[in-house]
């Protein structure tokens, strides 16, 4: 069916397996899929991921921690930050080092890697911001919230900043959430939420009114990447084991 709306989450630098997913969904160019964060990190391929965003319109990233963590790291344009020492704790190296590879650092001389980076950083800075914090939709009378990490249950969904949509955890997941709304969250493996070794979607059994869909593809050798249809509500699911990537070292951006 035409002008499906989609949405995952937490891709963690696993490109093959979002393109598994988009074969299995047969997205079209009438579709509309939303990314709800976490795009890089820890997985092989950042770099993939986020240059596939910016060539397709109907791909919305709403953006997470790790774009936030990348970001400021960018305009910090310094390693020993304290900023750059968090994105590095998160699973950073690895998509740093992507960066390296794809600019062909070793290719250029000190000054004009310096003004090459400093482009490309400006890029990648200039589509972080672009990204929202959270959007809304509606879908066949249903009214849903798209968030990373979910909202301060202290203030309306228009009060919340920056780092409350992103970083947020059990004072969410645990709270009512917005009367009348659905809110669809990735951020915390839902093998977190269900307390046991299980990375389906999460449905908040006791307010009614959340919907967990991080498959723990940046935590688990088994996780999984789950993707809810709100037209239908259906669930689609690939595993990391359907279609692995190659690590970093063999990708189309090495020299």
């Amino acid at each position: 069916m035409a002008n499906q709306i989609y949405v995952l989450s937490d891709l963690h630098g696993s490109f093959q397996i979002l393109k598994e997913m988009l074969k299995k969904i047969e997205f079209s160019s009438s579709d509309t899929l939303y990314i709800l964060g976490d795009c890089c990190d820890r997985g092989p391929k950042s770099l993939e991921i986020y240059f596939y965003i910016q060539q397709h319109s109907n791909i919305i990233l709403i953006k997470g921690n790790h774009e936030i963590m990348m970001r400021d790291t960018f305009k910090a344009e310094d390693v020993h930050a304290s900023i750059s020492r968090l994105w590095a704790q998160n699973g950073g190296l690895k998509t740093y080092r992507s960066y390296h590879r794809y600019l062909h650092k070793n290719a250029f001389d000190e000054y004009n890697y310096k003004v090459l980076r400093a482009a490309f950083y400006a890029m990648m800075i200039k589509f972080v911001d672009s990204c929202p914090n959270y959007v809304e939709v509606s879908v066949n009378g249903r009214d849903f919230v798209l968030i990373h990490a979910g909202i301060n249950p202290e203030k309306s969904l228009y009060d919340q900043e920056e780092d409350e949509c992103a970083w947020i955890r059990e004072w969410f997941f645990l709270s009512k959430g917005i009367e009348g709304k659905t809110i669809i969250f990735g951020h915390t493996p839902t093998h977190y939420l269900y307390h046991e070794k299980r990375n389906d979607i999460w449905y908040d059994p006791v307010f009614h009114d959340k919907i967990g869909i991080d498959g723990g593809l940046g935590n688990l050798n088994e996780g999984q990447l789950n993707c809810l249809c709100l037209n239908t509500m259906e669930v689609f699911v690939v595993t990391k084991q359907e279609a692995p990537d190659q690590e970093e070292e063999d990708n189309e951006f090495a020299y």
